[in-house]
């Protein structure tokens, strides 16, 4: 596919094809509506540099390329739902315009399927899944690691430091799996340096991106680029959230029994731990109270 190849030829092109392939990427299905000319107007370029990016890619000409996309916008049009009411008053109508718009970037979860499904079978082969997030991201990924160990899959979120990335480089066994967060709320440089990393100890890595062109996703043994321009203009997460509760999912249909034997020990040892807290002398639960000024 045409986002693959651009994936695997960004580092080597110009600035000029950059900015052209980032149009492509985050405005597909404009382009599949564009001559070659109307691309290259609405990216301020030349048409002879939209024939010559194409050809950088390893097609004949913009008509190959623009083929290609043709098909991928077609594919994506015949998923579309059907819309809500915009004409609903106040803000239901809205809301009704919101939901469409997050049905739209989800459904590009259809199209890759196959993709996540190849993924979630990696994560449910992995001895041990490790989690990197950075910033913000570190807190979806703590978040995921929680569920993942929910259902019997034994996960731990690494924040992506230099101190926190060795102990992980140390400790992690054969078969381990590094999944990797980049919301693109910055470069994310760091997390991709952690990726190589990893991949040069024989870890299997995979990154759930914003951007294939970002430094984590050109990377990654596996990268899923997730939608998440908005009309308003703002990146949302609400495609990774939908894609880490997905995901989860489908390890449990995956292996239903071992996620049910693992949520029924947890049912149980939660209950042991509530039976425990029934027997807490009085005493002790106003000890603690008086140290925070609570009596």
């Amino acid at each position: 596919m045409f986002q693959k190849r651009i994936q695997e030829k960004y580092e080597l092109l110009s600035p000029r094809f950059r900015v052209l392939a980032d149009f492509i990427l985050e405005n597909t299905l404009d382009v599949g509506f564009l001559t070659a000319t109307e691309l290259a107007r609405r990216v301020n370029i030349d048409p002879a540099t939209v024939v010559r990016f194409s050809q950088e890619l390893g097609y004949s000409g913009y008509r190959e390329l623009s083929r290609e996309i043709k098909r991928y916008v077609n594919k994506q049009l015949a998923l579309r739902y059907q819309e809500g009411d915009p004409g609903a008053p106040g803000l239901a109508g809205k809301i009704a315009v919101l939901t469409d718009e997050l049905s739209d970037r989800i459904l590009n979860f259809k199209v890759d399927a196959p993709h996540i499904a190849t993924i979630t079978e990696i994560l449910h082969a992995a001895p041990h899944i490790y989690v990197l997030g950075k910033g913000d991201s570190f807190g979806l990924a703590s978040l995921w690691v929680t569920y993942l160990n929910f259902i019997g899959h034994p996960a731990s979120a690494v924040h992506a430091n230099l101190a926190q990335a060795a102990l992980m480089l140390r400790d992690a066994a054969p078969g381990a799996v590094l999944f990797a967060i980049s919301l693109g709320l910055d470069p994310d440089t760091e997390i991709g340096q952690l990726v190589s990393a990893a991949q040069s100890k024989g870890i299997k890595t995979v990154v759930v991106s914003t951007s294939p062109t970002l430094l984590p996703a050109r990377q990654a043994d596996i990268n899923l680029n997730l939608p998440a321009e908005t009309p308003a203009g703002y990146p949302s997460f609400d495609t990774l959230m939908a894609l880490l509760s997905l995901l989860w999912q489908a390890l449990i249909a995956l292996d239903e029994k071992k996620a049910h034997s693992a949520v029924r020990e947890t049912a149980d040892a939660l209950s042991t731990l509530i039976g425990q807290q029934d027997r807490i002398p009085a005493h002790d639960i106003a000890a603690m109270q008086r140290l925070w000024k609570q009596e």
